[in-house]
């Protein structure tokens, strides 16, 4: 599946080393469940089945996958990853934009090399000694001065447009089964999924997208409107969840509290932005399309966009989890 796109790469701005320390957040410093109950909680069989149907989904059935190869300058710590499974380039929109800059640049730096040659000229005139039997005089410098400031301002921007800034940057991503490359240029950057704090999916959408953050603004992927992209897409996500599952649950299950977004899941409740509900108290969890409903006493629901959180897979997982342990042992 070639047909990826973005606008932005995710930034990050803090060391490699750091991610699987604070990503995923909010874990209490302490566990408050005994070790005995956090290996009965993980050897429950309602525990394992949500837990195998993330690790355990298969590569989507797709009858034709197209996407671009590594280049043979991939580092093999990123090939390590896994063969790719997508591939998205810059967006043809923001090619443009630089192209246009480009050229405006260069037109630009035309007009100011012409200015300059006209100062040199202008300056050398003035200064003549013939020029002075021509009536012409020290009221002449100001303007060639002036001249030539304006003629070395045109050309800086025009080089700044047409040479630096105005410059097409090469950018491409390949996402894998164990992470993801990025490549500027010739510089390689590669991430396993399990540093990468926040993952969205995004499948309602016209165009289906993957998004990444690190820290700051979340960054988009999208594919092409097709069943295949979405399969690939939901596939991508799946994988990243699969990655955290393992600390996640067990975090859960020493009794330490876990965020994803505005949602935090705990072995005794699940708490949204407006809301806190037992487990004892839920009778129900079911998914609908990409929304995860939650009814609990007196037929209310919690409703969970699972396209604003990072990890849906993840989460959706947890919770099914908890509410079948807690069926089990109320």
């Amino acid at each position: 599946m070639s047909d990826g796109q973005f606008s932005s790469k995710p930034i990050r701005s803090v060391r490699r080393g750091d991610f699987s320390a604070r990503a995923l957040g909010e874990f209490s410093a302490e566990a408050t469940n005994s070790p005995d109950a956090a290996r009965a909680f993980l050897a429950s069989p309602a525990v394992q089945r949500a837990v195998n149907a993330v690790m355990e989904q298969p590569f989507p059935d797709v009858n034709e996958v197209k996407c671009a190869p590594f280049p043979k300058t991939t580092p093999v710590a990123a090939m390590d990853l896994g063969r790719p499974i997508a591939s998205a380039v810059l967006v043809q929109e923001y090619l443009i934009g630089l192209l246009f800059l480009r050229i405006c640049g260069w037109l630009f730096l035309l007009v100011g090399v012409l200015m300059l040659l006209g100062w040199a000229i202008m300056t050398a005139v003035t200064f003549f000694d013939e020029v002075q039997r021509l009536g012409l005089d020290g009221k002449y410098i100001g303007g060639v001065i002036c001249s030539g400031l304006l003629g070395l301002g045109v050309t800086g921007a025009g080089a700044w447009f047409g040479i630096f800034r105005g410059r097409v940057v090469t950018q491409m991503c390949w996402f894998c089964p164990r992470g993801m490359v990025w490549r500027t240029e010739s510089v390689f950057e590669w991430y396993g999924w399990e540093e990468v704090p926040e993952l969205y999916c995004t499948l309602r959408a016209s165009r289906p997208a993957v998004g990444i953050r690190f820290d700051r603004d979340i960054a988009w992927v999208s594919f092409g409107n097709t069943q295949a992209s979405r399969l690939i897409v939901d596939y991508i996500e799946n994988r990243a969840s699969a990655a955290w599952m393992p600390d996640s649950l067990q975090a859960i299950a020493e009794g330490r509290p876990l965020r994803l977004g505005d949602w935090r899941l705990r072995r005794s409740s699940i708490q949204g932005p407006r809301t806190e509900v037992d487990w004892k108290n839920v009778f129900e969890v079911e998914r609908n399309e990409r929304d995860l409903v939650i009814h609990y006493w007196a037929r209310r629901e919690m409703t969970v966009p699972l396209d604003e959180i990072p990890f849906p897979s993840l989460f959706t997982a947890l919770t099914r989890a908890l509410y079948a342990h807690a069926r089990e042992h109320p």
